[in-house]
């Protein structure tokens, strides 16, 4: 019993180290592609400039061998460069293949509409490459910025921080719905240390994963993306210039209309026997009369008309009030 109460257990069952854990983890992803056949999806999300990219492109990296050749293609900001990526997925029929839909919906008219559009294609298409089990990473500010068709088709949500430039950290939470619910559960990854007795396996250590400290991606990589990112950014940049531009021209046009209608308004009353035309039913402003003159449409005439007899019942009232007084 003395030798047995010596003996350094820490020895025969080490504590597992960080990097161990990490390659369980990552390991465990690769599996359940590659093995299990399953797709994944993952959301990482967390606050500007917070590496939450580079993370999405580190995962791709590490569980995708074909993803560095192709990195320019597999990493998209848009629907079209999203069906694109999945047709290629189709053609090369490469199991596994990882696709990063970076600062999802930014690009687009509308973020909501774009999440919407994005979680039909992913639907969509995963029904026609779901047996080449692809990665998809979506990446977002803010996961409530993605709808709810979108959330449900992710299986992580990983918050990215960090507080140097040397490395990220995640939390990394599973996530799970119930259709007897609306609420989403998340649960940290739990990792068991099995241990061998005889021919079965012993359950000793639990062990949740809280957080994946994340080093920086390998240089070459970085910089690629860095490239791409940034022509990706200086054409959104381009397109919000337009778009202002054309806002503004919208705008002044507006402004020209309605400048227009009151001028018109403001001529036909100071004019407004050239406008009546008289009928059985008496004294009326003539709309036709409106249009021909002022080469205006049938629903702008109408409304010069409508503003024209309001304003003269305005001017009447005023003045029976007058001469009571």
């Amino acid at each position: 019993m003395q030798d047995f109460y010596s003996i350094d257990f820490n020895l025969i069952y080490p504590h597992p180290t960080p990097e161990r854990v990490a390659e369980a983890f990552f390991n465990r992803l690769w599996r359940k592609i590659n093995i299990l056949n399953f797709s994944l999806l993952i959301t990482f999300y967390g606050p500007h400039r917070n590496g939450k990219s580079l993370a999405s492109v580190d995962f791709a990296y590490i569980l995708d061998p074909t993803f560095e050749k192709n990195l320019e293609q597999r990493v998209v900001y848009n629907g079209k460069d999203l069906v694109a990526a999945f047709k290629e997925i189709r053609k090369k029929k490469i199991k596994g293949e990882a696709v990063i839909v970076d600062e999802a919906g930014s690009g687009e008219l509308s973020s909501q509409r774009w999440y919407e559009e994005a979680a039909k294609i992913i639907n969509a298409e995963l029904q026609a490459v779901g047996y080449l089990n692809p990665f998809i990473g979506f990446v977002t500010q803010s996961f409530s910025f993605i709808n709810t068709t979108a959330r449900r088709l992710s299986q992580g949500v990983f918050k990215v921080s960090r507080s140097n430039n040397e490395y990220a950290n995640i939390k990394p939470f599973w996530i799970s719905d119930n259709p007897w619910s609306s609420g989403i559960y998340h649960k940290y990854p739990i990792f068991c240390e099995r241990h061998s007795r005889g021919e079965n396996k012993v359950v000793s250590n639990v062990f949740k994963a809280n957080r994946i400290k994340l080093g920086l991606t390998p240089q070459p990589i970085r910089h690629r993306y860095e490239r791409h990112s940034q022509a990706y950014k200086d054409k959104l940049l381009q397109q919000s210039e337009e778009d202002m531009e054309t806002l503004e021209i919208s705008k002044q046009q507006k402004n020209v209309f309605v400048t227009g209608i009151d001028a018109i308004v403001k001529e036909v009353i100071a004019n407004v026997d050239d406008y009546i035309t008289v009928s059985h039913l008496g004294k009326n402003i003539n709309k036709e009369l409106i249009k021909h003159r002022h080469e205006l449409t049938w629903t702008n005439a109408q409304l010069v008309k409508s503003l024209v007899e309001k304003q003269i019942n305005v001017n009447n009232q005023s003045n029976k009030k007058g001469k009571t007084l």
